[in-house]
């Protein structure tokens, strides 16, 4: 019997009661956890943005002063009235890890840009023709009036420069500027790279963690070059992510958990609803399978008694009427009385080698009066050759009883009953067909749980303690066998016994075993 529907809906409105604040607190932690990383991560990208515009200008300022202490010589010429030819001259003898000197006067400047450093003007342009790595950088000469003539500079090669002073910039530059925030101890969680301007990697100061990468472009003559900072793996930024990614992985373990133990209370919630319907059910069934057939051979005796009948045929069918109800009495007793044993483990079984044929045969037989009664047709398929099985011959009468009880009280209009024996592989099948009401699929596997009664229209005709099939199942488990089910609703049934079959050295007559059941 299942839980009704207004309890269904209640316990429903309770677990959402419950998992509703878990989902929606672990929905909470969860966002703000990601916005805590997301800000953390914004600053971080924040400041390895600063970081590569300062190691940007970390690069001019080195490139300035370069510049300035190789243009001194120039300088010092050009204000004494030097010419072209002496200045490049003085250049030349001044340039050190720079290439050819060059002498560009100021008429032909038109070409040429400016990038101040410090307030200084950093001259600089493209190389001469078949050489584009090269470009012009110098510093603007003046005569002794002060009067700009020109600039002087020399070839350089970007790419050797950078190579060349990357570490000269990160260690002296980055470390003796004093409007740094952060401390070295920042910049020693800092990856820094040089990108060349088809993206390739061109040097590097440590290895790169995963994420808060940003980048700044270098100017002047390192136009196209790029500065790429990034934090390293080691950094309190990816730790912060990774503790951030444990945490969120926690909250979201933790509301599968709620929701898990909501779940899984709620299910049991509802299993317990429907044991005590189903325990209520089969009190309620039992005291009326047991009133009936006592009030039946109550009526029947006090008829006998009084002598209220009519002629000896009248008499014999009320003894078949108390035999038939106490048979069915006993057999009522008997399914408790087994099923509890089952249920305590405490039944013991009786195994000796059992001739399943005759035992079907004798069993159908002591039914048949009861299936005749009921104008039920029976047919009896009972091979003589079946191999033995190794049982308990009452035990698997009482599951044949069942099956024949069953395939009586479920039949409408179609009264027939077949039985039918078998071998096969090893096994030894036991039928018992109908034509009643059949079960569906769906209903199938319920069948054989304990105090299972399915909703069929026959329900409330029909009465039962819901423990037959079920008691069928255990006890062919404790056989070592099953019970099989083919049906089809509104065809009938078919149920069917499997045992194996009997060693041919355990011959009728051998010792018997005592197995207790669980």
């Amino acid at each position: 019997m299942a839980v009704t529907s207004f309890r269904r809906r209640a316990l429903g409105v309770v677990a959402f009661g419950v998992a509703l604040p878990a989902v929606l607190l672990a929905a909470v932690g969860i966002f703000l956890t990601l916005r805590i990383s997301e800000a953390v991560q914004a600053q971080s990208v924040r400041y390895n943005l600063y970081m590569a515009r300062q190691v940007a200008e970390a690069f001019e300022q080195e490139l300035l002063a370069h510049l300035r202490g190789a243009i001194a010589t120039a300088e010092n010429g050009t204000r004494a009235g030097a010419d072209s030819t002496a200045i490049v001259t003085a250049l030349e003898s001044s340039k050190g890890e720079f290439e050819a000197a060059r002498f560009v006067p100021l008429i032909s400047l038109d070409n040429f840009l400016v990038l101040v450093v410090e307030s200084t003007p950093v001259v600089y342009g493209p190389g001469p023709p078949g050489r584009p790595e090269l470009r012009f950088v110098g510093m603007m000469l003046r005569d002794q009036h002060s009067a700009v003539v020109g600039a002087g500079g020399w070839l350089i090669d970007p790419r050797v420069f950078l190579l060349g002073h990357l570490r000269t910039v990160m260690d002296e530059r980055l470390a003796a500027n004093t409007r740094i925030y952060g401390g070295i101890e920042s910049r020693r969680h800092l990856s820094i790279m040089l990108l060349t301007p088809d993206g390739r990697e061109l040097a590097r100061v440590r290895d790169p963690g995963n994420s808060g990468a940003a980048s700044e472009p270098l100017t002047g003559p390192f136009e196209g070059y790029r500065v790429v900072v990034t934090a390293t793996p080691n950094a309190p930024v990816a730790w912060t992510n990774r503790f951030v990614m444990l945490e969120v992985a926690f909250v979201a373990l933790m509301g599968l958990v709620l929701l898990g133990a909501t779940a899984f209370g709620l299910r049991y919630t509802v299993r317990q609803l429907e044991l005590a319907q189903i325990k209520a059910s089969f009190v309620s069934n039992v005291s009326h399978e047991l009133k009936t057939p006592i009030a039946l051979i109550r009526l029947a005796v006090e008829t006998l008694e009084m002598r209220r009948i009519s002629s000896p045929e009248e008499s014999e069918r009320f003894l078949r009427s108390i035999s038939r109800e106490a048979m069915r009495l006993n057999q009522l007793v008997d399914n408790i009385l087994d099923f509890a044993r089952l249920e305590a483990g405490q039944h013991v079984f009786q195994f000796r080698p059992v001739d399943l044929g005759e035992l079907t045969r004798e069993t159908v037989d002591s039914f048949r009066p009861r299936l005749e009664d009921q104008g039920f047709r029976l047919e009896v398929d009972v091979p003589d050759d079946l191999p033995a099985v190794q049982g308990d011959g009452t035990a698997l009468a009482q599951c044949l009883l069942n099956l024949l009880d069953n395939a009586m009280k479920y039949s409408r209009t179609r009264r027939e009953v077949k039985v039918s024996a078998g071998a096969e592989d090893g096994e030894v099948t036991v039928s018992v067909t109908d034509r009643g009401i059949g079960i569906s699929l769906r209903d199938q596997r319920r069948i054989f749980e304990k105090f299972v009664r399915l909703e069929t229209g026959l329900v409330h005709d029909v009465k039962g303690a819901g423990l037959g099939l079920s008691l069928v199942a255990q006890i062919m488990r404790a056989h070592g066998g099953r019970v099989e089910v083919a049906s089809t609703l509104g065809e009938g049934s078919t149920f069917t016994l499997v045992l194996p079959a009997a060693k041919d050295a355990e011959a009728p007559g051998a010792e018997s075993a005592a197995r207790t059941a669980s």
